[in-house]
């Protein structure tokens, strides 16, 4: 393969790493340094770098930075306060009320229109979820306290798979870097794709009635973005 296509393909597997573990901690319940992050403005500086890697279209890379602008330069505790009321409001409330779900399972139980309240640990979306990581030989943080379908799992799971399979582009193995691709194609496609991009929807929306929800409405507009910019395949070694 042309050693410049190999590198650019190593780049945008790094980059989209990056990317998941940016959108692991931004819909991860708020702890300091996120706050701190993001009103010093290196959280943005982190996303610049993550789309510039990723090669994504500079309309989209700007829109992802300018998302994330009223963010910079509050106060980092004053932020960390309304961060975490907000987070509280639209994913933590209690009964089935819940503005958004932060769980693909019961996100998709909703979003089916299903009658009753939905399962979390156990359904048949967050079995699943837990045999892709199985498969990938990691086990969910927490799990027998949060379902492993939760939005920051998810994020972060998508990262260790592209760096993993930015590790076998590095080393030119062609057989590892498909089994990579084929698992990571396989989750986006199963479990990604399937309410990621509709959960940062729902928290735009949701985030309107919700106190300090503007805060929330700004990463899931940068979460919009990144994950059209990651959408787009990574080539196989073969191609």
């Amino acid at each position: 393969m042309d050693h410049d296509r190999c590198e650019a393909r190593l780049r945008k597997a790094i980059g989209c790493a990056d990317m998941c573990e940016l959108l692991s901690a931004a819909f991860s319940f708020p702890d300091e340094p996120l706050a701190a992050a993001l009103a010093d403005g290196s959280f943005t500086s982190d996303v610049t770098l993550c789309m510039e890697d990723i090669g994504a279209d500079p309309l989209a890379a700007s829109a992802a930075s300018e998302a994330l602008a009223s963010l910079v330069g509050c106060e980092p505790a004053e932020l960390l306060t309304v961060l975490r009321k907000a987070y509280s409001q639209l994913y933590l409330a209690p009964g089935v009320d819940v503005p958004v779900f932060p769980y693909e399972s019961a996100f998709r139980f909703v979003a089916e229109d299903r009658a009753g309240a939905p399962v979390l640990f156990r359904s048949p979306v967050t079995l699943d979820v837990e045999a892709c990581f199985d498969r990938a030989g990691v086990a969910a943080a927490n799990a027998r306290k949060e379902p492993c379908d939760s939005v920051f799992s998810e994020f972060a799971f998508l990262s260790y798979l592209y760096a993993c399979l930015a590790e076998a582009i590095r080393v030119g193995d062609g057989q590892l870097e498909e089994q990579w691709s084929n698992q990571l194609d396989a989750f986006v496609n199963q479990h990604v794709a399937q309410w990621l991009p509709a959960f940062m929807e729902q928290t735009i929306e949701a985030a309107g009635v919700v106190a300090g929800g503007e805060a929330y409405a700004a990463l899931a507009r940068f979460g919009s973005q990144a994950l059209g910019a990651m959408a787009c395949k990574l080539p196989s070694a073969g191609r």
